[in-house]
């Protein structure tokens, strides 16, 4: 069983002050950002991220001489939000939590099961959950049962497309890499789930590719390369191969340049009306999440006039229905009247 985004954003926001949840799945896998997802959740915690892979005993605590005792006591890290006078409860995440040195790991045991690191206590009602690879992935990741025994340990699932999808939208990824993702579900598949055992595009250490893959991580660094394409000319697909392989950098071209052979923004945001049409299916399609990704209030009644004029169904549904799905487009759809009316043409409702 695997727990997915949402599930483990439920999770830890529930039970985090009473048990310590440990996310454990693949490289790229969005792991790392649970922190902004439960610090937007829940803003009257105070949020602390440790990288625990780069961290030796001298980055958690350090010995205070009190010179009227002569003794000394351990002052922790400011990175633990301990310090003084910081009274509300700590959102505490400890990334990479299994590549943590031993003498490392030895510390944070009490933080894992007693909300205490050396002899200060976090802050009543205090989250601490951690995140961490497989032990398969082979990239320096292991917990030992004393570890493990003080966490609730949950296999985390890839990414889906769809929840990709969900994400890239609010997220300026560019719209080349919505189609190519929505046109091969298979690069968001796990290693150790594979539907074609030979699928080349995603982290595999049985196959040994390990290097450059598909991750959702490294498609929003694609995206960053893709929007420069105009500048980086024939250094576009170098830089490419090496931030998601080869064979993914090879199928990404093509949607590239599909969508340079489409109609430019401003011409369809000038005149609607009479702006040249895509001139096949998967010309609508990568234009439909074109719209979605260059959509604004401003320019919003504009694009859904051209899009009313497509003679894709199913492209005008997959525009409403990505546009729906965005929690920042929904501020102002209901606002567009051409928008209500292209919906209602598709039987859809906005609620």
């Amino acid at each position: 069983m695997q727990v997915n985004f949402n599930q483990a954003v439920t999770l830890i926001s529930t039970l985090g002050s009473q048990v310590t949840f440990m996310l454990r799945g693949a490289p790229g896998q969005g792991k790392s950002s649970l922190l902004k997802a439960l610090s937007q959740r829940m803003p009257d915690f105070y949020p602390c991220y440790v990288d625990c892979a780069n961290l030796d005993l001298g980055d958690l605590a350090m010995p205070v001489v009190d010179r009227e005792t002569m003794t000394t006591n351990y002052a922790p890290s400011a990175r633990f939000g301990v310090a003084r006078g910081q009274n509300r409860p700590v959102l505490l995440m400890l990334d990479e939590l299994t590549k943590a040195a031993k003498p490392v790991m030895n510390m944070l045991l009490p933080v894992l099961l007693e909300r205490r690191i050396g002899d200060v206590k976090l802050p009543i009602g205090s989250i601490v959950f951690g995140t961490g690879n497989l032990d398969t992935d082979g990239v320096g990741d292991s917990l030992s049962a004393i570890a493990f025994n003080r966490m609730t340990v949950c296999d985390w699932a890839n990414i889906t497309t769809e929840e990709f999808l969900a994400w890239a939208v609010d997220n300026d990824v560019d719209p080349t890499i919505m189609k190519f993702a929505s046109d091969n579900p298979e690069v968001f598949e796990r290693y150790d789930a594979l539907t074609n055992p030979k699928n080349p595009y995603v982290f595999n250490p049985l196959t040994g590719n390990t290097k450059t893959f598909v991750s959702p991580r490294s498609l929003e660094k694609a995206s960053h390369i893709v929007k420069q394409r105009h500048i980086l000319g024939d250094a576009l697909l170098p830089a490419l191969i090496g931030t998601i392989g080869e064979p993914a950098a090879r199928l990404l071209e093509a949607a590239i340049a599909l969508d340079d052979q489409l109609t430019p923004m401003p011409l369809i945001e000038r005149d609607p009306l009479n702006a040249p049409l895509p001139k096949d299916v998967s010309g609508y399609f990568m234009m439909a999440f074109r719209m979605v990704a260059r959509s604004t209030e401003a320019n919003l009644s504009a694009i859904c006039q051209y899009v009313g004029r497509w003679t894709s169904f199913e492209a005008q549904h997959l525009f409403t229905v990505r546009m729906c799905a965005s929690p920042s487009k929904l501020k102002f759809l209901t606002r567009c009247r051409e928008f209500t009316e292209l919906s209602a043409k598709q039987a859809k409702y906005i609620k």
